[in-house]
């Protein structure tokens, strides 16, 4: 029932133990903490993945889980439940290595989480897609998720205009 499961990988919560596994992962993919954030990939970046809630999210809890292949760390998605309220759910990242791209296992991830949110009672998730990454918002619209609205917000070093995704049951199940 607590399992979140994806198609030929391992999928495995993470804590403080796999920080440096969960480095690799960040530094490879530090084109995209560029393109978001303004700054690359740093062992902060790997430890805010896997520390604390800041005191705005602090209500909701915290679920961290890796995708694994050959036990190699692969892939990492940060879920947040609970925000803003009680069924609602926010995926705060989805990060897949370059080399594993574009092979489907961001499909077959997000399906992941979704089904075990549903089994979970999760009633509507929602995300943030900065609008200097379209390509993230093709992504996540082929995953069933609509423009809610956009805002400005502010990650790392840089502000910008995102996109709040939103997708709600019952067509959440994927």
């Amino acid at each position: 029932m607590n399992a979140l499961t994806v198609p030929g990988v391992e999928a495995v919560r993470l804590d403080e133990t796999d920080l440096v596994e969960l480095y690799r992962l960040c530094v490879s993919c530090t084109a995209f903490f560029e393109l978001i954030e303004g700054r690359p990939a740093t062992e902060a970046t790997a430890a805010e993945i896997l520390g604390p809630l800041e005191s705005s999210y602090a209500h909701g809890v915290r679920h961290v889980w890796g995708v694994k292949r050959d036990g190699e760390l692969i892939a990492v998605a940060d879920l947040l439940e609970g925000h803003p309220g009680p069924r609602e759910w926010y995926i705060g990242l989805l990060l897949i290595d370059p080399e594993h791209r574009r092979k489907g296992l961001g499909a077959e991830f997000c399906a992941g989480i979704l089904n075990w949110i549903a089994r979970l009672g999760g009633s509507t998730v929602r995300l943030i897609v900065q609008q200097q990454n379209p390509g993230a918002r093709l992504f996540w619209e082929r995953q069933g998720f609509e423009v809610e609205r956009e805002l400005l917000n502010r990650a790392g070093e840089l502000e910008s205009m995102v996109w709040v995704l939103v997708r709600r049951a019952p067509q959440f199940v994927c």
